[in-house]
């Protein structure tokens, strides 16, 4: 049996960092049609409130346009219920992960994604979602004693 470029196994979600882990739910409902696309929107409404949904909404899906449209090669990704993470999926989460933290990194690995004369504008969609996710992400709340 022939694994597709991009698909072979290299990891397990629940073993992800739970950032990394959202990146590749999002794009797994992200590309799986409409229903996907709104169970989407629901998670960021529960995360960000319904204010900010179409806005992060609306980031996600340039940032997904550009990858599809501009991607080195079709990206590949399991499915829905799938625990198996793949490596198109673990390249996309981490260079959405590292968008936030080291902007360098991230051009790197956008690069391995797309065409690189477009790379500067994925890094700057997926830094400004992982600011939009981390302003708005739940915080731990303080016990009274």
């Amino acid at each position: 049996m022939r694994v597709e470029p991009g698909a072979m196994a290299v990891g397990q979600i629940g073993l992800l960092p739970e950032g990394e882990a959202w990146w590749v739910r999002a794009l797994r409902l992200w590309c799986s049609g409409a229903d996907g696309q709104e169970a989407l929107r629901d998670q960021i409404a529960m995360r960000c409130g319904s204010r900010k949904v179409e806005e992060i909404f609306g980031r996600f899906t340039d940032l997904m346009a550009l990858i599809l449209e501009h991607g080195r090669r079709r990206m590949m990704r399991h499915g829905l219920d799938c625990e198996c993470v793949g490596a198109d999926e673990a390249v996309f989460a981490l260079f959405c992960s590292q968008a936030l933290n080291d902007r360098e990194e991230a051009m790197m690995i956008a690069c391995l994604l797309m065409r690189a004369d477009v790379a500067p504008i994925a890094v700057s969609l997926a830094q400004t979602l992982g600011l939009d996710l981390a302003r708005t992400a739940p915080r731990p709340r303080r016990l009274l004693n």
